[in-house]
């Protein structure tokens, strides 16, 4: 299986996690007596931030870098503690010096949230320093 075809599966299932967790989330305001519109916007904000974490993960994902995708696994999806925590931990996952300001955590030249690896930037650690 290829890189593309996994990380096309992985954002598949995952954009039907985020939709099945943002319905529950609508459910229980709904059963709770919160308002039709309150619920509804609730429910599209919580939509709209999963699939734009899951694009994120996918664009991680398919050029071999798993992190987005294990971030969206434990943060989870449908509510605004899982939305802040998610899109938290998928901004500073997703820009150049990710993890702890380290470097060398993409591969050399690799496209990642919209990002390209000009600095010298590899997965595997550089010689001295610590593993990121």
């Amino acid at each position: 299986m290829s890189w593309e075809s996994y990380a096309n599966n992985m954002r598949i299932l995952s954009n039907i996690n985020c939709g099945l967790a943002s319905m529950n989330t609508f459910l229980e305001q709904k059963a709770n007596g919160v308002s039709s519109p309150y619920a509804s916007m609730a429910l599209f904000s919580n939509l709209a931030n999963g699939v734009a974490r899951n694009e994120i993960a996918y664009d991680m994902q398919r050029h071999g870098n798993p992190v987005g995708n294990t971030i969206n696994m434990y943060a989870g999806y449908g509510n605004p503690v899982s939305n802040a925590f998610g899109t938290t931990a998928l901004l500073s996952a997703c820009n150049p010096w990710m993890f702890f300001n380290c470097y060398s955590c993409l591969p050399p030249m690799m496209p990642m949230c919209g990002f390209y690896g000009s600095m010298g930037m590899g997965m595997y650690p550089m010689m001295g320093g610590f593993y990121c």
